[in-house]
């Protein structure tokens, strides 16, 4: 098995933040009870379900890419609509991207089965549901499956749990909008042999105004072999901000 990775398949890794075991009990703590925003929970709002996305060939979403640890800008993701039919095709280019460029695959609405958001371009054997069906608050949807990362032959077990708490308004630099707070929790195999016990916490903010999220943003632990056992690593934490929504013309 090869276990290099392809240029341009993953980030740059930072070095890994050691915490001790009560730190990172009491941040994840944190998170589930107040989100990873890291402030306090707008009202939330009275609303009817969202109809399911209906994106063009041509819609075009901006994002900035921000250090939660930090604060710090990291660059822009530009997405951009390929095709819809017979899977929606989605063009990555700018932050994370290789210079070729990447795509974000769906099968049918949200049910991602090419994912480049995070840490290694994913490629699930089923479609993983990355919202649940029903855009309501309450709703909820569960998947177990296993991905597959470019130049590795093994498949990874992937574990997600999807709950929609709320409406809520959100303000990103594109403006202010309606939005579902969805709440995902996510127990999985890392590629990387050497992470055990990967956990990883994500809250995303869909908003029907721009059929896509206004904000995504993740984070997560692990433990590695080489290390003892009760001391736990944190990954990266990053935040997607919309910049700009451009609808196709015509």
């Amino acid at each position: 098995m090869n276990s290099s990775h392809p240029s341009g398949a993953r980030r740059p890794e930072p070095a890994p933040v050691r915490l001790a075991r009560r730190q990172v009990l009491a941040a994840i703590g944190g998170l589930s009870v107040a989100g990873l925003a890291g402030c306090a929970a707008p009202a939330a709002i009275v609303r009817p379900p969202a109809s399911a996305p209906q994106v063009r060939a041509g819609d075009a979403w901006r994002y900035r890419q921000v250090n939660r640890y930090n604060g710090l800008g990291l660059g822009e993701t530009t997405m951009r609509v390929l095709s819809v039919a017979p899977q929606l095709r989605v063009a990555v280019s700018g932050w994370g991207a290789p210079p070729e460029g990447v795509e974000e695959i769906h099968d049918g609405p949200w049910n991602v089965l090419q994912e480049p958001a995070y840490d290694m371009l994913q490629r699930f054997e089923t479609p993983q549901p990355l919202l649940p069906a029903d855009l309501q608050a309450g709703a909820t949807v569960r998947y177990s499956g296993r991905y597959r990362v470019p130049g590795l032959d093994e498949s990874f077990e992937w574990h997600a749990w999807a709950d929609a708490l709320r409406w809520e308004e959100t303000t990103v630099p594109a403006g202010r909008f309606e939005t579902l707070r969805i709440q995902r929790r996510i127990a999985f195999r890392h590629s990387d042999l050497w992470r055990v016990r990967s956990e990883r916490h994500e809250t995303i903010w869909y908003a029907p105004a721009v059929n896509r999220w206004v904000r995504r943003e993740w984070t997560g632990t692990y433990r590695r072999y080489s290390l003892e056992r009760n001391i736990l690593l944190r990954e990266d934490w990053i935040a997607s901000e919309l910049v700009d929504y451009a609808p196709a013309r015509g």
